[in-house]
């Protein structure tokens, strides 16, 4: 599997190397797909139909946003676990005045699920095993192979969207312990439409 991924630049605007431009390298979309697609895909292996397929998405994002609204934290096998945060405002120095009133708003967040090997090393359930990370606009096909020379970004293969499921974990063996359109760059290595990362792999959308 490949991931492109996009060099470009910024100004430096502080400190002793302000003016300068410096480069570095941001994730490629090959686009978004929707729920209908991925039903479509889904029917194409077993006896269910897209619109069945779909009917069961929908309720399932019906029970995912209920039971949130309860207090629940939601475990998505194999992906990781959705949960709701508080954004506050300040924070006082009288246990007393800690109320609800310091809350600003309440985001959802995401925690990615995880496996940690014997020397520490995280690896994500999300991501597979192996990703080929290729320039866009390089001469390579969508698995990696090609002679890597540069062309231009019309050269780039946009993989088609699988038609048919592989052999997954289902998210065996995770931990989930605290820790667009074709061709436009992802907002960052770590975010996506206003989520931020805290560090400990909890994704936060605000």
């Amino acid at each position: 599997m490949s991931k492109y991924y996009k060099v470009f630049s910024r100004t430096l605007t502080m400190g002793t190397r302000k003016g300068e431009t410096v480069y570095s390298v941001r994730p490629v979309s090959n686009g978004t797909l929707t729920t209908d697609q991925v039903a479509k895909q889904i029917s194409t292996e077993s006896t269910a139909t897209t619109a069945d397929v779909k009917a069961v998405l929908d309720r399932y994002a019906y029970y995912v946003m209920d039971n949130l609204a309860k207090g629940y934290n939601i475990e998505l096998l194999g992906f990781g676990t959705l949960y709701l945060r508080f954004i506050t405002t300040k924070s006082v120095t009288d246990p007393k005045k800690a109320k609800s009133n310091l809350v600003k708003n309440i985001v959802p967040a995401f925690r990615p699920s995880f496996t940690v090997d014997r020397n520490g090393k995280r690896t994500y359930d999300l991501i597979p095993n192996r990703i080929n990370l290729v320039k866009y606009g390089e001469n390579k096909d969508a698995d990696g192979s090609g002679d890597g020379s540069d062309e231009d970004n019309n050269s780039t293969p946009i993989p088609t969207p699988s038609d048919k499921g592989g052999n997954t974990s289902g998210g065996s063996g995770s931990n989930t312990g605290s820790g667009s359109s074709t061709g436009d760059s992802d907002s960052g290595s770590s975010s996506d439409k206003g989520g931020s990362s805290d560090g400990n792999g909890d994704m936060q959308y605000e």
